[in-house]
């Protein structure tokens, strides 16, 4: 069968069309989805086609069978965990990013979408106010990011050691001691499990009422670790968007003989952008790496991470391995951008295209004022919860997200509710935060990512909260027993 270069319009429109219905229809749409996964399957799935079919009716056939198991992330009321949405120019770019079908690892291979991404590379290095000869690679998610900045982290660091880990691989290497905020990412975890540097002897720094390290215990940590020891802070905790201390930790692993600090800031990096939030990272610049999640604050569509590393010749060469050869001075400079050097993919889409059209479009104050329009409106939601007895917001509401209780009484109770508001929250549909953990007690996370919030979104949203709230201390009263209801009571009316 002969695919021909006409088929495209057609079904392309079509796309168009069922693409444009779907993110129109955002803001009046539950977020959440009710169908189960057993449904799901019967509209799916099937017996593997033998025959083919007509193109036309897949994709009509895709759009009904498919849209009810979607979740509205990308809408204005999409609060939970840490998913933005897409700005339009981004999600533009990506579909020619499509059409182009370029394989972005070698210059040779696509020339311009080569440089498209070395220049969005530069750009985010002045946006962020790192170094300009930094290495930059364009990667899925924030989970590639860190897994590449401490592949290369452990390189350096056994090499430091007298390793080599391309030739010589971890058997009888020099252990790495690992230290890191105790309110470590999953995220790095995994990564330390998947380059056989292990979790087991992590050496834990502990966190303030905010989440952010305690500057006072870092020179003490280190000084215990002797021999080649990975340091790891956040910018921007997952549960209260705090910072850790830069420019302290940046200071004690300058003075130990052997150590790299690389920063997390998968949601918090892109705060150096703007004016009024560059003080929470005051000495971020002094890492050695850093990653971040473009599909997060920055709002490009899935996959768009970002890894940085100070050295670009240590990235080039922690990809490459031996086979960089005599050739690696050359293979990153420029004009021959060969992508394969800043990450571990042999084989990707252009994958910087919608960076550089945002930043393009956007530009410095554009994204500056879209990152402060999202902690105004976190902070506008804070305060409004926080007037009302019963709710307890359990951070400073620093950057774009908090985390918050209900309830009064003791942990299990408001542990209960608080869960309890956040399902029946969901369940509803209007809006979409998402339960998480705050030093051992269960909480409603609530982050503002996506450009298509509005303040009237968050007030909506905010009396959904209330009435939720309100409806689960009711229910909760009437399951409780007698003399334990009147006792919580007792507690609210305080």
């Amino acid at each position: 069968m002969s695919h021909k270069f006409s088929h495209y319009r057609p079904l392309l429109n079509q796309s168009l069309t069922h693409a444009a219905a779907y993110l129109e229809s955002l803001p009046d749409r539950p977020v959440d989805t009710q169908i189960s996964a057993d449904a799901l399957r019967l509209r799916i799935g099937g017996n593997l086609p033998q025959q083919p079919s007509d193109p036309d009716q897949v994709l009509q056939e895709l759009v009904s069978n498919v849209e009810p198991g979607l979740i509205g992330s990308g809408g204005p009321r999409f609060f939970g965990y840490a998913i933005g949405g897409a700005f339009p120019v981004a999600l533009a770019a990506d579909w020619l990013v499509s059409a182009w079908d370029q394989n972005v690892p070698y210059y040779v291979a696509s020339p311009g979408t080569s440089v498209v991404e070395e220049t969005a590379a530069e750009w985010m290095l002045e946006l962020l106010g790192l170094p300009k000869s930094a290495g930059v690679g364009f990667v899925s998610g924030a989970q590639e990011a860190i897994y590449t900045a401490l592949i290369t982290a452990r390189n350096s660091l056994l090499s430091n050691a007298g390793w080599d880990v391309a030739t010589r691989g971890l058997y009888n290497a020099p252990r790495i001691n690992v230290v890191a905020s105790d309110q470590i990412h999953s995220t790095i975890k995994r990564a330390l499990s998947m380059i056989g540097v292990g979790i087991e002897q992590i050496k834990t720094l502990p966190t303030d009422s905010n989440l952010r390290i305690i500057s006072d215990g870092i020179a003490e940590v280190l000084s215990q670790c002797e021999g080649p020891t990975l340091v790891c802070a956040q910018a921007g905790c997952i549960d209260s968007g705090a910072f850790d201390p830069f420019e302290e930790l940046a200071l004690q692993v300058k003075q130990h003989p052997n150590a790299w600090l690389h920063v997390d800031g998968a949601i918090g990096l892109w705060s150096a952008v703007s004016d009024r939030q560059r003080h929470l990272l005051k000495g971020i610049e002094l890492a050695d790496s850093w990653d971040t999640d473009g599909h997060k604050w920055f709002n490009m569509p899935y996959d768009s991470g970002m890894v940085i590393v100070r050295d670009a010749r240590l990235l080039a060469k922690a990809m490459g391995g031996n086979s960089m050869g005599d050739y690696l001075s050359d293979a990153i400079a420029k004009p021959d951008r060969n992508a394969i050097n800043f990450g571990i993919s042999a084989s990707r889409r252009a994958r910087g295209v919608p960076v550089y059209a945002a930043i393009k479009a956007l530009g410095k104050k554009g994204i500056e004022d879209h990152l402060d329009h999202c902690c105004a409106l976190a902070q506008r939601l804070a305060g409004t919860l926080s007037q009302v007895e019963g709710i307890t917001i359990l951070n400073d509401v620093v950057s774009n997200r908090f985390s918050a209780q209900f309830g009064t009484g003791d942990d299990a109770y408001r542990n209960r509710l608080t869960e309890r508001v956040v399902h029946r929250l969901q369940q509803e549909g209007f809006c979409y935060p998402s339960t998480s953990g705050y030093k051992g007690l269960k909480t409603m996370l609530f982050s503002v990512l996506s450009c298509h919030t509005s303040a009237d979104d968050i007030d909506a949203t905010a009396a959904a909260i209330l009435r939720a709230f309100e409806t689960e201390l009711t229910h909760l009263h009437g399951e409780t027993a007698a003399p334990c209801r009147q006792e919580t009571n007792d507690e609210i009316t305080d």
